[in-house]
């Protein structure tokens, strides 16, 4: 099964801070035997530090954009004058080892993974109310796409109401794709949930309409 849920990655559609990353770290690390993720691709160049195909899977400009001529890619954006996309065969990949692919993607994407091959199980994590935000996340901090350098900031108000904005504009316009919604009002409850959920689907029988039989 595909685990999907939403947060900005390449840009800033998703509800940012809501709590995703660390929610999927907490998965991942549960059992990494069982839950896995895609390496994604990118043009930048490798840091002294990484390994091709463990943090990234480095590949040329030109390979990529041929990549996105042949419909390679679910998903891709570029950020600091470099692409980075997550390719379908980086999702077969995680699926071939027999693992759950825990993959974040933008709404939009969503529809393009509903098919016989994935059957994907969608999950919207979505912010508590602004109240509750303030004062969760009042020690919590926040790296924003807008700082060219990448900190780590203290959350400010309109990261608040950014947040809720961006939930509330997503689940008006793709909540027919959703098969859950968690609340992340607090990680270890939103964690537990989401354990539950998982365990829930490996016992019983996953429908899927017919229509992706034939999409």
């Amino acid at each position: 099964g595909v685990f999907q849920s939403f947060e900005g990655k390449w840009d800033e559609k998703g509800p940012v801070g809501v709590g995703l990353n660390e929610l999927k770290r907490k998965l991942l690390i549960s059992d990494t035997h069982h839950y896995g993720v895609t390496v994604p691709h990118t043009t930048r160049p490798r840091r002294s530090q990484e390994s091709d195909g463990v943090e990234y899977t480095f590949i040329s400009k030109h390979l990529f954009e041929t990549d996105i001529q042949n419909n390679k890619f679910i998903e891709y954006g570029e950020y600091k004058n470099n692409y980075y996309g997550t390719s379908i065969d980086s999702i077969r990949a995680v699926l071939a080892k027999n693992k759950v692919c825990l993959l974040d993607v933008q709404p939009h994407t969503v529809k393009h993974l509903k098919t016989l091959e994935f059957k994907p199980f969608v999950i919207f994590i979505k912010p508590p109310s602004i109240e509750r935000l303030r004062e969760t996340r009042r020690n919590a901090k926040i790296i924003s796409s807008k700082d060219e350098k990448g900190a780590a900031k203290p959350f400010q108000e309109e990261d608040f109401q950014e947040m809720i904005k961006s939930a509330q504009i997503m689940e008006s316009q793709y909540n027919h794709l959703f098969d859950k919604v968690v609340v992340n009002d607090d990680l270890t409850t939103a964690y537990n949930e989401l354990k539950t959920i998982f365990d829930k689907l490996e016992r019983e029988t996953f429908w899927v309409p017919v229509s992706w039989v034939h999409s």
